[in-house]
């Protein structure tokens, strides 16, 4: 019994080391990261593409993932403390614009990739498409879109009493178990996961092939059509290297969460729980890598991307030593 006992407390003190290691992992750098990629898309060489007009938007949803969902994440999973737990309100609040936000993030990424289909086509009218216009109609849509179909949240979850890690019966903020726990399972899994990741992998495979068509067909390009090309490629490329990260960061916790819906009413022993619990939030905090890397992949593989990074930084600390020499005049 105490062998039990010692077990279970060593897979408890491992989760919750994990999850605090991989959760300052994705918070510290990714505060910077979002900071930076935001800045850099808001400069007028990068928000005239459409693309990155998608790109700013998830970025600015994944800076509420970063400084709300993240926190709260990190208070909840790695010291058992969240007010949902015991607020209906809070519960209900909390779990809809958490999954709401995160899913909008992944589908302006989708849609991100069809821009760039759309943009290299060789028919003129769906090349139409690709516009900011376009854009900010689609980011507009979808979070209408994401709000509509994670509505049902608020209705359905509530507080439960369930044992916990430690064997100890406590509150959490839980789908109502059976039929539902099972449909927002799979639902979550379809919209945030699945469907994003079809789309993102459908029409990535589709632009490449139309950017391979059009460099057997097309003449030699003038300098200004050669640098467009080039950001396009490396914009695909930022996106391709976005769409392997977030596939993989996401798909092992939609996978946990449909195998916990299904076994919801199985009877565990506390070394189950707790062996259940480690691989529950070590997934699920593993997901925050999809929201929290976008700054790294893009500065690896985006030079134009890169050259706005450095512009952004040495304007910021210019703007520094500006400041810095008024403050130094005024006192003497």
């Amino acid at each position: 019994m105490s062998t039990v006992s010692d077990a279970v407390r060593q897979l408890n003190a491992a989760t919750t080391i994990i999850v605090l290691v991989i959760s300052f992992v994705c918070f510290i750098p990714g505060i910077l990261g979002l900071i930076l990629s935001v800045a850099v898309f808001w400069q007028p060489v990068m928000r005239r593409e459409s693309c990155v007009l998608y790109l700013l938007a998830s970025s600015i949803a994944d800076l509420f993932v970063e400084f709300v969902v993240l926190p709260v994440r990190i208070a909840s999973n790695g010291f058992g403390v969240d007010l949902a737990f015991y607020n209906r309100g809070i519960c209900k609040v909390e779990t809809f614009s958490f999954y709401t936000v995160r899913s909008i993030a992944s589908w302006l990424i989708a849609f991100a990739c069809v821009d760039r289909f759309l943009h290299s086509s060789r028919n003129p009218q769906l090349r139409r498409f690709s516009s900011l216009k376009t854009a900010r109609l689609v980011i507009g849509i979808t979070v209408i879109a994401m709000t509509i179909i994670y509505i049902n949240m608020p209705v359905y979850y509530e507080i439960s009493y369930s044992r916990n890690a430690f064997g100890v019966i406590a509150p959490t903020c839980n789908g109502q178990k059976g039929v539902y726990l099972t449909f927002i399972s799979f639902w979550n899994m379809l919209f945030y996961t699945i469907l994003p990741g079809l789309v993102m992998l459908v029409f990535g495979s589709l632009t490449i092939a139309n950017i391979r068509q059009s460099h057997r067909v097309m003449p030699l390009s003038t300098g200004a059509q050669q640098f467009s090309r080039r950001t396009n490629n490396q914009l695909l490329r930022m996106l391709a290297a976005q769409v392997c990260f977030i596939i993989g960061a996401t798909l092992p916790h939609s996978i946990y969460r449909l195998y916990a819906a299904f076994t919801a009413r199985e009877s565990r022993s506390a070394l189950g729980i707790a062996q259940e619990n480690l691989a529950c939030n070590t997934v699920n905090t593993l997901t925050y890598f999809a929201h929290t890397s976008h700054f790294y992949l893009y500065t690896l593989t985006g030079s134009i991307f890169r050259k706005e990074v450095v512009r952004v930084l040495d304007r910021w600390f210019h703007i520094k030593r500006y400041l810095a020499g008024i403050c130094h005049v005024e006192t003497n």
